[in-house]
């Protein structure tokens, strides 16, 4: 067994709370790919590997809670779920953001894009994130779920609340079980929502009337289920894509080059998104249980061992990318990155963070000269070790000449 202590190395993959190791990460591609922590989670560096494991759902399952805790299935979230039903499960989650749905969605995100950079324009200083990252995301799925947009703040909220809190990582809640009992707000938001069109004679054509008639092996979903899965899709479709869109205007204040080249040629907007993705990944590391013995590299990871994938790591993997540190607009195959997982349980949410980025990026380029940041502005990472995201970037946007 290869195991990474304080004796061996002066760094925990895992820790990120003062900045990702990135040299660390190099390390143990080259050395040790496949290594157990102090803590006793394995950790994978190599692309190859985490992609093999992704795709391995029967020997690894996703795990966001204390090990050994046993919660019902209609509390699962959809990550957790196995197969075959997690397949089926996917194909209601498919059809809330399908790519004729995303169609319908952008321009509203365009919309609310333009009027939000609009704004910034006009302040000598603004947080880019709170003002300008933050109700984007929260606004457009709220738009393809049925919520009212105009609760974005709301949504924001919850969602920090929800994971930076102890659900669904812990199902220990003095107040009750599960989401109702962690976040009763939230739960009770989004019960009101499902009661509105079971009691309408006309309900909204929207993502929660179609759950509501919606079967998975013969049965309707269960209220309880419904609600999970809603708050699964609220949350992830904010959290992650708000990092991502933090990410790129962060990446374009220190590359003073990168905002004038897609101004030049807008065509590879597409390309910085992707590039974005693989350099800053939102995600930095997925979660998983291994539930049944297996081996990777030589090393035996037991059915019940934590272990995780290095998605960050993975995406500066030398044997996979040449110039792994550098930003880079013309790589081949830009999508052919790991910052949305692999396999079956890949992130549901892809296309959708690709369109709001990639809007984002449109906007910047057809209205701002130039992106810069206030002086000592300290853009911290947000507090969450699998999240790469920025917390705030004060700072202003200069007008585009014409």
């Amino acid at each position: 067994m290869t195991t990474l202590s304080a004796h061996e190395a002066d760094f925990d993959p895992l820790d990120t709370q003062y900045a990702i190791p990135y040299e660390g990460y190099a390390t143990l591609r080259k050395e040790k790919p496949v290594v157990q922590t102090a803590s006793g989670v394995w950790f994978l560096s190599r692309q190859a590997d985490i992609i093999a494991a992704a795709k391995a759902v029967d020997t690894f399952r996703a795990s966001f809670r204390e090990p050994g805790t046993v919660i019902p299935p209609e509390e699962m979230l959809i990550s957790e779920i196995p197969e075959p039903r997690h397949g089926r499960m996917r194909k209601i989650v498919n059809s809330a953001i399908a790519g004729h749905r995303l169609g319908r969605v952008e321009g509203v995100a365009r919309a609310l894009t333009e009027e939000l950079v609009d704004k910034a324009l006009g302040e000598e200083e603004v947080d880019l994130v709170k003002d300008l990252v933050v109700p984007i995301p929260a606004s457009v799925i709220a738009h393809l779920l049925g919520a009212p947009p105009e609760d974005f703040q709301k949504w924001a909220d919850w969602s920090d609340d929800v994971v930076q809190g102890d659900y669904p990582r812990f199902n220990r809640n003095e107040r009750g079980e599960g989401l109702a009992g962690a976040h009763p707000e939230f739960a009770a938001y989004i019960d009101e929502m499902i009661a509105t069109r079971r009691a309408s004679d006309d309900p909204p054509d929207d993502f929660v009337t179609r759950l509501l008639s919606t079967e998975v092996d013969g049965n309707r979903l269960t209220m309880i289920e419904l609600r999970t899965l809603l708050a699964f899709l609220l949350v992830s479709g904010n959290e992650t894509t708000r990092h991502l869109l933090s990410n790129l205007i962060y990446r374009i204040t220190q590359d003073p080059t990168l905002l004038p080249a897609l101004q030049a040629n807008p065509s590879l907007i597409p390309n910085a998104v992707e590039e974005s993705l693989r350099f800053d990944p939102p995600v930095l590391v997925l979660m998983r249980e291994c539930i049944q013995d297996t081996e990777i590299e030589g090393a035996k990871i037991r059915a019940g061992d934590p272990i995780a994938f290095g998605l960050a790591s993975a995406n500066r993997d030398e044997a996979v990318y040449p110039d792994p540190n550098v930003f880079r607009l013309d790589r081949p195959q830009p999508k052919a990155h790991a910052a949305f997982g692999g396999g079956p349980h890949v992130c549901p949410g892809a296309s959708l963070a690709r369109l709001e980025g990639r809007v984002l990026l449109e906007v910047l380029v057809e209205r701002v000269g130039k992106v810069e940041l206030s002086p000592g502005n300290a853009c911290g990472k947000v507090p969450l070790f699998w999240a790469n995201g920025i917390g705030s970037l004060r700072g202003s946007l200069s007008r585009r000449e014409s």
